[in-house]
C-alpha cells in the first residue's frame, strides 16, 4: 500500500501550463495569492489521490515523515486530534490495542532460571550453560485514577490562534522593554521560540487528560500581514467545525500586549498569568449573547477556585469569528511581560474550570 501510494505521489503529472491556478492577486508586499484549486472527482481520488490526500496517507503509514521529513511543509494545515479513550490505561501502540497480549503486564512470567537443587541464592557455574539468576521485577506502577470521558469521546473543544506568533518575555532574556513598541519584539514568526501555540498545545493535552477530546490547530495566520490574520484564522475555525462537527467550544487563544496591564496573580505561592475573555458584541452578529454568557460562566468558575486569576471581560464592537458558533470565545493568557511558565500554570487552572462546566452541561449546545 505504501509503495503504491508513493508511486502515485511521485508519478503524478503536473497540470499543463494553461491550467495552473490563477495567480493574479498580488498583495502589497509582493506576495502571491493562489486561488483554491478544484477538487478531483471522487472516483479519481480513489485511484489517483491528490497531493494532500497522498501526504496524509503516507504520514499515517510513516509518522517519521510528518514533522521534519520530506512530507513536512511550512503551510501544513493538518488538525491535531487529542483523543481520549474510555479506559485510563491507554495502550501504547496500535498493535497493543488490537492484540491485548502485547500490552504491558500481559506477558507471562519468565521461566525459573535458578536450579532448585542448588543452595538458595546460588546458580550453576558458567560451564553448565544455564542462565543467570532472575532479577526481581520492579513493582507495577499504580494506575492513574479514571476520568469521566465526555461527549462519548468525540471532539468537544477546538483551539486555534489568530496571532500565532505571540510569545512571552521569558523567551527573550536579552530584550529590554520600556515602551509599548518594545512589546512588539516579543514575537516569534517562525516559531523558533515558544509561543501561544505551545500554550494551546499544553491546554489541549490537559483537556485530553481530563476526559475531553480536543482539536488543536497550530497554524500560522500571518502570511498576508496583521490586518488579514482574522480572515486567515476564520478559515481555520471553519476547518475545525467541518472536520470535527461535534465541537461545542471554540477558543481563539492569544496573549495581551499592554505595557501597564496587571497580568500576574499568585496561586499556592506561585506566579500565574491572569486570563481575560474578549467577546465581540456587535448587535448584528449572531451568537454574541450566548458567547458572552458562556464566557462569564467560565471566568466566574475560575474566580471561584482562585480569586484574582481573571481580568475583566472586554466587549468591543468586533467579530473575532465568534459568529460561527455559540460557544466561540477569545481568551488572552497573560501578557507579553509574563513568563511562559506563568502562562502554562494559567491554562491548567483554565482547563479545570472549563471541564467543570462541560461536565455540568453548562455550555451552548449542550444536550
Amino acid at each position: 500500500m505504501i509503495s503504491v501510494t508513493a508511486g502515485l505521489l511521485v508519478n503524478r503529472q503536473p497540470p499543463d501550463a494553461g491550467s495552473l491556478p490563477a495567480m493574479s492577486g498580488r498583495e502589497p508586499e509582493g506576495r502571491l495569492h493562489e486561488s483554491e484549486p478544484d477538487e478531483d472527482p471522487f472516483w479519481m481520488a480513489l485511484f489517483r489521490p491528490g497531493l494532500p490526500t497522498a501526504r496524509q496517507m503516507l504520514r499515517a503509514a510513516l509518522p517519521a515523515l510528518a514533522a521534519a521529513g520530506p512530507l513536512g511543509e511550512q503551510h501544513d494545515r493538518t488538525l491535531r486530534f487529542l483523543w481520549t479513550g474510555r479506559q485510563p490505561g491507554r495502550p501504547h501502540t496500535l498493535f497493543q490495542a488490537a492484540l491485548p497480549f502485547l500490552r504491558p503486564g500481559a506477558a507471562p512470567a519468565p521461566p525459573m532460571t535458578v536450579d532448585p537443587s542448588l543452595p538458595s541464592g546460588e546458580s550453576p557455574g558458567p560451564d553448565t550453560g544455564a542462565a543467570e539468576p532472575a532479577v526481581a521485577a520492579e513493582p507495577a506502577p499504580r494506575p492513574e485514577p479514571a476520568v469521566t470521558v465526555l461527549n462519548d469521546g468525540l471532539p468537544l473543544v477546538g483551539i486555534y490562534h489568530t496571532h500565532d506568533y505571540e510569545a512571552y518575555i521569558s523567551e527573550f532574556p536579552d530584550l529590554t522593554v520600556s515602551t509599548d513598541q518594545d512589546l512588539r519584539l516579543i514575537a516569534s514568526y517562525d516559531h523558533s521560540k515558544r509561543t501561544i501555540v505551545d500554550i494551546g498545545a499544553i491546554l489541549a493535552r490537559r483537556l485530553r487528560d481530563l476526559g475531553v477530546t480536543t482539536v488543536h490547530a497550530p497554524f500560522k495566520h500571518q502570511e498576508l500581514g496583521y490586518d488579514y490574520a482574522y480572515q486567515s484564522s476564520r478559515a481555520t475555525a471553519r476547518q475545525i467545525l467541518r472536520e470535527a462537527p461535534t465541537v461545542k467550544v471554540l477558543m481563539d487563544l492569544h496573549r495581551d500586549g499592554n505595557m501597564d496591564l496587571d497580568s500576574t496573580t499568585y496561586v499556592d505561592g506561585l506566579p500565574v498569568a491572569r486570563v481575560r475573555c474578549v467577546i465581540g458584541a456587535r448587535e448584528d452578529l449572531t451568537h454574541w449573547q450566548e458567547n458572552l454568557a458562556f464566557c462569564n460562566a467560565l471566568m466566574a468558575k475560575m474566580e471561584e477556585a482562585n480569586p484574582g486569576i481573571t481580568l475583566p471581560t472586554l466587549t468591543p464592537q468586533a467579530r473575532y469569528n465568534q459568529d460561527l458558533l455559540p460557544g466561540a470565545i477569545l481568551l488572552e493568557i497573560g501578557n507579553a511581560l509574563n513568563t511562559f511558565e506563568e502562562a502554562e500554570r494559567a491554562v491548567y487552572h483554565l482547563a479545570d474550570a472549563l471541564v467543570e462546566l462541560l461536565r455540568a452541561g453548562e455550555y451552548p449546545g449542550a444536550e
